[in-house]
Parts: C-alpha cells; sequence; structure tokens
C-alpha cells in the first residue's frame, strides 16, 4: 500500500507550508480512519485506495496558498472531507465548514473532527442550497457539480470579495465558455485558471478561481 509520507512533506516544503509532527500524526491517523471506514460506507473509490497520500492529500492541499489568514472556509460537498480536512490540519488559523448531506458521510465527518480534535470545524448536515445563515470567505469546490451550476448559491454564501476555488481536470474549455453568462450574472469575475502538477500520480488539476466583483 502506498503511503508515501515522504512525498507529502516534500509537496508541503514546495507549497512552503510546515508539516511539524503533530501534523503529520494527524495526516496518518485521518488516513487510517478512511480505510477503517470504507469498509463501511463509500468514502473513497476502490482504485484511490492505495493513493490517498499520494493523490487525495497531496490534491486537497494544493490550494492553501490562495486562502488568506484566518478565512472563513467551506468545503461545498465534502464528501470523505477532502479537501478541507487535509487544509485544516496545515492550516488551523481557518474556520472550516463542511458541507455535506448525506447523514452516514456526516457521521464519518464528526469522528475525524472529534478524533483530530480540530478546532474551529464545524459540521452542516444539509445541502448549499438551504444554508441561509452563513458567509464564508472561501468556498472549495473538489470534483463536485459544475461551474454554472455552482456559482449562483455559492453567490449567496460569500461574504465582500469572496472566492470559489474549483478543483477541475483538463478538458474544462466547454464548462468555462458555458459559466460566462452564470458568471455576469452573479457578479463573478474569473481571476485565474491554474494548473498544476500533482507529483507521483502526474495528474494535471486546474486549479479554477472566481471572485465576487466589487
Amino acid at each position: 500500500m502506498i503511503t508515501d509520507w515522504r512525498l507529502l512533506s516534500s509537496w508541503v516544503d514546495k507549497l512552503e507550508a510546515n508539516l511539524t509532527q503533530d501534523k503529520l500524526q494527524k495526516f496518518r491517523t485521518y488516513h487510517q480512519l478512511l480505510l477503517d471506514w470504507n469498509k463501511k460506507i463509500n468514502l473513497i473509490s476502490r482504485q484511490d485506495i492505495d493513493r490517498i497520500v499520494s493523490y487525495h492529500f497531496i490534491d486537497s492541499i494544493s490550494t492553501i496558498s490562495e486562502i488568506p489568514q484566518n478565512s472563513i472556509v467551506c468545503d461545498l460537498g465534502t464528501g470523505a472531507g477532502l479537501p478541507g480536512i487535509p487544509i485544516k490540519i496545515l492550516r488551523d488559523d481557518i474556520t472550516l465548514y463542511l458541507i455535506e448531506s448525506i447523514k452516514k458521510k456526516g457521521y464519518f465527518l464528526q469522528e475525524v473532527i472529534k478524533t483530530l480534535a480540530l478546532e474551529k470545524t464545524f459540521l452542516l448536515l444539509e445541502r448549499a442550497e438551504a444554508i441561509k445563515d452563513k458567509r464564508f470567505d472561501i468556498i472549495l469546490v473538489r470534483l463536485f457539480g459544475k461551474i454554472f451550476d455552482v456559482l449562483p448559491f455559492a453567490s449567496k454564501l460569500l461574504n465582500e470579495n469572496g472566492k470559489v476555488i474549483f478543483y477541475k481536470v483538463e478538458g474544462i474549455e466547454k464548462e468555462l465558455e458555458r459559466a460566462k453568462k452564470t458568471a455576469e450574472q452573479t457578479h463573478f469575475e474569473l481571476k485565474s485558471v491554474r494548473d498544476i502538477k500533482l507529483p507521483a500520480t502526474e495528474i494535471i488539476r486546474k486549479l479554477v478561481i472566481y471572485q465576487l466583483a466589487q
């Protein structure tokens, strides 16, 4: 089984973050929780079991430079806690809200929050469209939903100058084109589309970032 913690450490260094022994232990514990719970509920696909560290963790933390200090961050459709939990482990300054509508996954996320003793980390067990009383600085969307579907309700959940960060793959030109009208209608500006080549897996992650227009 691939659990390449040296690769994770090297990637964290490249991101100019700090992987202390305590944080590394939290990653290890989270990894074991994923393995244990995945036997009971579907959290990670079978093909990804051997690359939780080399793909899921490394991919998740690739956005940390886009998140300002002390931000209120929302992980939309978090599922197994990706990307929110890995980011929170490295960035204990942020306040994290995990949005997940499936109860079974919610039980897992509660266990992760408790076991890792993650402060300022909250689970909202509901659909994002139903959230009325929360506002965020950053919304993370990893492999969940189309841009033109997410932007309309994301605009209602963001603070002034808030950003939505989409984790996408290659071949999104048509999706970006279709999202232009929606972005204009919801007062979003496309700030950047950045390619990140993930180590080990050689996957090209496209980070697509929209910001509410001033």
